[in-house]
């Protein structure tokens, strides 16, 4: 009589990080995917991260309107640098 085993998959540490890095890049591979059909033109998610950078300092450079002044402008310092990154990477 022959019993058939299971094979049991050993989830070392290197398979749980590639399946932890796998799983942050599917958002932000859709997210690229939406804006290669906004700009019409092919994005890669190294792009896409540049984007998201350039937004969020946006973000924290407009909406914080009462916050000290030494920490809006280095927001805006952020915000210039992260939308010259992004003129470079497109």
């Amino acid at each position: 009589m022959t019993l058939a085993a299971e094979k049991h998959v050993e989830m070392t540490s290197t398979n749980v990080i590639n399946t932890i890095i796998s799983g942050m890049k599917a958002p932000v591979s859709m997210l690229a995917d939406y804006y290669s059909a906004v700009l019409e033109r092919k994005i890669d998610v190294r792009q896409t991260l540049h984007l998201l950078n350039a937004q969020a300092a946006f973000a924290m450079t407009v909406f914080p309107v009462d916050g000290p002044l030494a920490v809006r402008a280095l927001c805006l310092a952020w915000f210039v640098g992260a939308v010259l990154k992004c003129r470079r990477v497109l």
